[in-house]
């Protein structure tokens, strides 16, 4: 049963989530801030409110999962909603036992009607479910900025002097790709439950296409970051690896066909996350 808690709360992604998390807020303690343990809260408030948005996905993707044989089998619809509504209650209790503004019950409500929305209806429309999951993706790595009281600069594309919104719209990118390619793994399933996936709207080979556009955009943004950035030996260690990366994602995703092929391709953009999260530990 514990296992299968985890699988249902995606686990490994949660410890990714940590990882980056912390990540960002030890370059802000780095930088003077200090620790409270109200920041502790607020990511384990964030932490059950994301498990809660698995949960509830996996209440409403059962059929689709069966399909797709990705049902957690001893599960069922009764555990998957109760396991939301405790999720769900527990993501306000850490925001109300802290000292945090009023301001954090509004973003949690807010992250929570989205994801209930996006597991309800708007994961089925191409484009959409996916826009929405990497934007709240984005909202995460963003939020450890919120303590530094500092303006956010979409125009600066140094890595070093404004890491939040670079790291932010890497996730952006990063997660985009991710959400893409679960719905070409998931084809089948989602195109006999009348779901209107991008992949089932315009079919595999066009989405590839559009993933392709994506991976262009996401390749000049990193020359972006690259030509903007102080010259280091950790920075361009930080870049190639991203590179190499991407490429790989590239060769892969052109020969994939099947739904284990974009399994294996989807695990290779957490490889990235990964890669990416370890930088923040070693100063660039």
């Amino acid at each position: 049963m514990v296992k299968n808690y985890f699988k249902s709360i995606r686990l490994l992604n949660l410890a990714l989530l940590g990882f980056i998390f912390w990540g960002l807020m030890l370059n802000l303690y780095n930088s003077g801030l200090e620790f409270k343990i109200d920041h502790f809260l607020l990511f384990l408030s964030i932490t059950a409110t994301t498990a809660s948005g698995y949960l509830i996905n996996n209440y409403y993707d059962i059929k689709s999962d069966e399909l797709n044989k990705k049902f957690i089998q001893g599960l069922n619809s009764k555990y998957f909603i109760s396991s939301y509504i405790i999720h769900f209650l527990i993501s306000y209790f850490f925001i109300f036992i802290s000292n945090l503004s009023g301001g954090w019950l509004m973003v949690i409500t807010i992250v929570h009607i989205s994801l209930y929305l996006y597991s309800l209806k708007l994961q089925h429309f191409p484009l959409i479910g996916n826009a929405i999951v990497c934007s709240l993706c984005s909202v995460v790595i963003l939020i450890p900025h919120s303590f530094s009281y500092e303006i956010y600069n979409f125009k600066n594309f140094n890595i070093i002097n404004n890491l939040f919104v670079v790291y932010a719209i890497f996730c952006f990118l990063i997660t985009f790709k991710r959400e893409i390619i679960k719905d070409m793994e998931d084809i089948e399933g989602d195109r006999k439950i009348g779901s209107h996936t991008l992949p089932v709207f315009i079919g595999l080979r066009v989405t590839k296409f559009f993933t392709a556009i994506v991976i262009l955009i996401e390749i000049i943004f990193l020359i972006l970051c690259f030509t903007q950035t102080p010259s280091t030996l950790n920075c361009t260690l930080f870049f190639s690896t991203q590179l190499v990366v991407i490429l790989l994602f590239c060769y892969q995703l052109y020969f994939s066909e099947n739904q284990q092929n974009f399994k294996r391709i989807s695990n290779l953009l957490k490889i990235q996350f990964l890669l990416a999260g370890i930088w923040l530990y070693i100063p660039l």
